[in-house]
């Protein structure tokens, strides 16, 4: 979504050790990163260097960068490769377990592209790479774009291809696959999830047995991190309520356990709000999962008003886009988010940060390679910027001449990465997170 530039410094964070504590009840405690990388930054498998998409405003556009931890050394690893010519705009990496390859998400070659790549919207393919930069492949996608010479030139446009993450063996990958080639492509406009199989070939990097996992029912879908067995991964699903059905583009969390036909699917989550990014705990016991459920803004007010009014879910592939961009992309209502914990033995919810209280969005996180600390960058419009529900005049007043004294610099880029992305100035800040389970 959005991004800023922070001066690095070094700095070490003490971090419990390993133990047969209980994440769901183990203290739990944030602070600042002195760096702040990109929306949705990885790990290399050493520890001690991050991958993150980020747009710096100097006329790159959003690229993909490695960075030791403390944000030195940092290098762009895609501003140039194959294709870079033609709409070079990437992000949301995600490092293979081995080290050896990192997936990337890219507009490259396509002239139809909305959103920006990796999180959503359309144009976007799957490409790999070596952590240095080599070897840059497109791995899905791959008919020519529009204006292409080729026979069937534009038979690769309408696609996108998102939220991609590996399998803890390394073997396969996951996303989630939205279709809008009417064209040559059958597509209606509806997302779907897929599974393929990795194959490290001489012939070059390349996927196989790629199979659809959960159906184009309509609804929209965003895939997230694996359990930690590679028994099968959590995904987001816009759905209505469990017992009526009620509700139109309520993002909620489910469990695939992956089966030879599809998905063994278990519901998470049931609340009028936007339930999204997740992953396990190192033991599998416990999801941590990104909710809007303890705010007020726009998004929880259209689900609660969904919901009352029996709206289906059935037609969200036609709403997701404008009901988010209107939810966190523009200042008024402003959705915010917080990082909750689930216990899937008891179905029990915990709250683990108030950083939504100061109108903070939290995105895409990570455990480091040790699972000793969670790590995310999150973003916000700048108070004054931000016009929260339920009003409150005085106050916004006073952190509007306050943002007028002291103005952000625009961006060079008024729309840097297409349309969706909000050109308005934004703050980030990274922070690192460690739960006390003893030792």
């Amino acid at each position: 979504m959005l991004r800023a530039t922070v001066v690095a410094v070094v700095m070490v964070f003490a971090v419990p050790a390993m133990g047969a504590g209980d994440y769901a009840t183990a203290p739990f405690e944030v602070q600042d990163h002195p760096y702040a990388f990109g929306q949705a930054p990885v790990f290399m498998p050493n520890g001690q260097q991050v991958l993150f998409g980020k747009d710096f405003r100097q006329g790159d556009k959003n690229q993909v960068y490695i960075a030791n931890f403390d944000g030195s050394d940092l290098r762009c690893l895609t501003c140039t490769g194959p294709g870079s010519q033609n709409d070079n705009v990437n992000g949301v990496p995600a490092v293979r377990p081995e080290g050896d390859w990192v997936l990337f998400h890219s507009w490259r070659g396509h002239q139809l592209t909305i959103g920006s790549p990796g999180y959503g919207g359309l144009g976007s393919a799957l490409w790999v790479m070596h952590p240095d930069g080599r070897g840059q492949t497109q791995i899905t996608e791959n008919a020519p774009p529009l204006g292409s010479s080729e026979p069937n030139g534009g038979a690769g446009e309408g696609y996108d291809d998102y939220h991609a993450y590996w399998s803890p063996d390394g073997d396969h990958l996951v996303w989630a696959h939205l279709n809008w080639n009417f064209v040559t492509g059958g597509g209606r406009g509806k997302w779907d999830v897929r599974v393929a199989d990795f194959v490290d070939a001489e012939s070059g990097p390349h996927l196989e047995n790629v199979r659809v996992v959960r159906p184009a029912n309509g609804h929209w879908y965003e895939t997230q991190w694996w359990a930690p067995d590679g028994s099968g991964f959590l995904y987001t699903e816009s759905s209505g309520d469990p017992i009526t059905g009620a509700g139109a583009v309520i993002p909620q969390l489910y469990l695939c356990t992956l089966t030879t036909d599809g998905c063994d699917v278990r519901r998470l989550t049931d609340s009028a709000a936007w339930d999204e990014q997740a992953l396990f705990t190192p033991d599998g016991k416990n999801v941590i999962f990104m909710s809007s459920r303890d705010h007020s803004g726009f998004f929880n007010t259209w689900a609660t008003l969904g919901r009352t009014f029996g709206l289906p879910s059935d037609f969200d592939y036609l709403l997701v886009l404008p009901i988010f961009e209107l939810g966190f992309l523009q200042p008024i209502g402003q959705e915010a988010t917080d990082l909750y914990l689930l216990d899937l033995a008891t179905d029990s919810i915990r709250r683990l940060t108030t950083d939504g209280d100061d109108g903070w969005i939290t995105p895409e996180f990570t455990w480091d390679p040790t699972n000793r600390f969670l790590m995310w960058t999150e973003n916000r419009f700048p108070d004054g910027l931000r016009y929260p529900f339920p009003p409150g005049a005085t106050m916004w007043t006073e952190q509007l001449g306050a943002l007028l004294q002291n103005p952000p610099p625009l961006p060079v880029d008024v729309s840097p990465n297409g349309v969706g992305v909000a050109p308005l100035p934004i703050e980030q800040r990274t922070r690192i997170a460690t739960f006390d389970i003893g030792s």
